[in-house]
């Protein structure tokens, strides 16, 4: 099991913009969906807001093909190098799809970041097998141990189950995020730690995923789990 369960917030700009602290009292990391934001938000505005929040930040960009939500614009290397530059600790994050020969933060191997190796299918699961040849291939890093996310959509109950049991056992050599998209998916986000599943990606607005819910539904569902049977007798 791992030693704590990460709560990360999804954000575009327009949810960033009127974020404070206290909406983000229940929140571990802070995912910047870079490609929901302005080239001015990212170049002027953002370093500014991330500060102030005081929560590690973890920088993730996808291509249109890659996400359920509309990107803002197309951004290249050099719109977002100064934003990495900023943040470049290995207290924040960078996510890196596997599933991609190229990204946009150039030369992440060499950066302080932790980096998150992502895989991401909205049509279909992903075996064990797969995933490990997957994390053979991924670049070694400079700054400790990569984690391993697979998010993936399954067609069934029993989908559902074997990735999650994958994502255990996988978990005994590596670091591993998993999540079921869509409405299969819910246990994945709120009980993925009892598979040994280290992150889970809610929304502070809008979802950015298939499934993905809010940080107080996550709470409520958690809460009315492990209420104790006394509580529960008082209800």
């Amino acid at each position: 099991m791992p030693d704590s369960y990460k709560i990360v917030a999804s954000v575009g700009e327009d949810e960033l913009r009127h974020l404070q602290k206290k909406d983000v009292k229940d929140v571990d990391v802070i995912e910047v969906r870079l490609d929901l934001f302005s080239r001015n938000y990212i170049q002027k505005e953002m370093k500014k807001k991330i500060k102030a929040l005081g929560l590690p930040v973890l920088f993730t960009y996808r291509r249109a093909e890659d996400s359920s939500v509309r990107s803002y614009v197309k951004l290249f290397p050099e719109d977002v190098e100064g934003i990495i530059k900023d943040f470049n600790d290995n207290a924040n994050y960078l996510d890196i799809e596997l599933n991609r020969e190229d990204t946009i933060f150039k030369n992440f191997e060499n950066l302080n970041y932790r980096i998150i190796y992502s895989y991401h299918s909205f049509k279909k699961s992903i075996l064990a097998n797969e995933m490990n040849q997957f994390i053979a291939k991924s670049k070694p890093v400079k700054k400790k141990n990569p984690i391993y996310k697979f998010a993936i959509t399954p067609e069934n109950i029993e989908e559902t189950a074997d990735f999650l049991n994958d994502i255990k056992l996988l978990s005994k050599t590596h670091t591993m995020i998993g999540i079921c998209m869509g409405e299969l998916g819910i246990i994945s986000r709120v009980f993925g730690d009892k598979f040994n599943s280290s992150f889970t990606y809610m929304t502070l607005g809008e979802p950015k995923a298939p499934g993905q819910i809010s940080v107080d539904t996550f709470k409520k569902l958690r809460a009315d789990l492990f209420k104790s049977p006394q509580s529960a007798k008082e209800d």
